[in-house]
């Protein structure tokens, strides 16, 4: 697994259960990226005060924040971005060789 995406509403302040999926994340060491989705649906200003309140209860568990993308569906925003991270994790892949196990 090269990285997984945690959707995060943006509308809403921190929510618990998201704070502790990503601290579980990186307990297990599971390489993750944020995604804050529908900014369409408010103002920028509010967009950006929840993603700096969840940037700073993440830094209490995390030397540094995970990579993190604000995004719209609606207007595409974002897109650009994440795809362009995508390529770039996908270039790092190195396809793991598998050995047939032995019959026990």
């Amino acid at each position: 697994m090269q990285c997984i995406f945690v959707l995060i509403d943006s509308r809403l302040e921190p929510q618990k259960i998201d704070i502790e999926f990503c601290c579980w994340l990186g307990e297990i060491q599971v390489p993750f990226a944020l995604v804050f989705t529908k900014a369409d649906k408010q103002s920028a200003p509010k967009t950006d005060a929840n993603v700096a309140l969840f940037k700073k209860q993440l830094s209490g568990w995390f030397e540094e924040i995970p990579p993190y993308f604000v995004t719209s569906a609606e207007k595409a925003q974002g897109k650009e971005a994440i795809l362009q991270f995508i390529d770039e994790v996908n270039q790092d892949f190195v396809m793991p060789i598998l050995t047939p196990k032995e019959d026990l």
